[in-house]
């Protein structure tokens, strides 16, 4: 963990289980809540928004731990690929979940209606500038449902006193707005091209096909911006200093790491210039070096079970360190 490829391949993984984990409890907390309520009182719209976050769960949770796992495997070398230490049995029980219980595209697409949905029957016969005044209005409020800690997330915004372009990158406020404003545009203008391709053609799987792709990338930022605003909570919830440090270390990696992944749409759509790109990158190097001395506590952290840490590489690791 001493060579920076090593930092860079592993430490977004954990920095990425960290997030989806405080999204999965989030989303746990939300569901107890809702099946605790009588039937009458249940919020059909807030149902459907659960189902839609569990399914984008869902998503992101199976793909990452099937890639963290390949990863793993990888950096291990040769060892990885022996059967004694587990790594290849743990990759076959993990692979099946990408498309158990629903293909992981088809899933994605199902956020993706949900999303479009909250406002497709007001859509329909509008001129393009009743379009626009009705995405001004409407499609932030879609996105702006917060889904965790939701007054310290409007707080940080609205304190925030720079923009993307001049902002820090480690500043929270600008990693949530670059997250929530990818999500909002890309939502907005699936909506509007499904809206042109649904006058255009006479199928309606053609309209829904030629619009797919820019569909899908909608839901995969809105998941993006649910975990990222669910880390920022529990950062908010814990009480003790050093472990605060710590987590907003992680976050910070986390976030520039979705960034650096997409950086083509930022830069497309002017909310990274190619110096600002090349910052994203030292940011990311930056903080895999500050997190690089607790590595071991950030794995027990995630409190893995000591059985399933019986990897013959391991023990003989231990050996020869002892």
């Amino acid at each position: 963990m001493d060579y920076l490829v090593h930092q860079r391949r592993l430490l977004p993984h954990i920095a990425k289980s960290y997030a989806l984990g405080f999204a999965q409890n989030e989303l746990i907390s939300a569901m107890h809540r809702i099946q605790s309520m009588p039937a009458t009182e249940v919020d059909p719209q807030e149902q459907r928004e659960l189902e839609g976050r569990a399914a984008g769960l869902k998503v992101v949770n199976t793909w990452h731990a099937a890639r963290a796992i390949q990863e793993s495997r990888e950096a291990c070398g040769g060892a990885g690929y022996m059967a004694e230490n587990r790594l290849t049995s743990l990759r076959a029980d993990v692979d099946v979940f990408t498309t158990f219980e629903g293909d992981n595209h088809v899933l994605t697409q199902l956020v993706a209606k949900e999303l479009l949905t909250a406002y497709a029957d007001e859509v329909r016969g509008m001129s393009p500038v009743e379009w626009m005044r009705f995405a001004a209005d409407t499609i932030s409020d879609v996105v702006k449902k917060r889904t965790a800690a939701q007054q310290i997330i409007q707080t940080i915004l609205d304190t925030r006193q720079d923009n993307e372009e001049d902002g820090s990158l480690f500043n929270r406020g600008t990693q949530l707005t670059m997250f929530e404003d990818r999500e909002q545009y890309l939502l907005s203008t699936a909506a509007r091209r499904l809206q042109a391709a649904t006058k255009r053609e006479d199928n309606p799987f053609d309209a829904f096909n030629f619009v797919q792709d820019h569909v899908l990338h909608a839901a995969r930022a809105h998941i993006d911006r649910v975990v990222l605003e669910a880390f920022v909570a529990a950062i908010d919830d814990c009480t003790d200093e050093a472990t605060c440090d710590l987590l907003s270390d992680l976050c910070d990696l986390f976030a520039l790491t979705v960034i650096d992944e997409d950086k083509a749409w930022f830069m497309e759509h002017r909310h990274l210039s190619v110096e600002r790109s090349k910052a994203v990158l030292r940011g990311i190097n930056e903080r895999c070096r500050t997190l690089r001395p607790h590595v071991m506590t950030l794995v027990e952290g995630l409190g893995v079970p000591e059985y399933l840490l019986g990897s013959a590489m391991l023990d003989r690791e231990g050996a020869a360190g002892s």
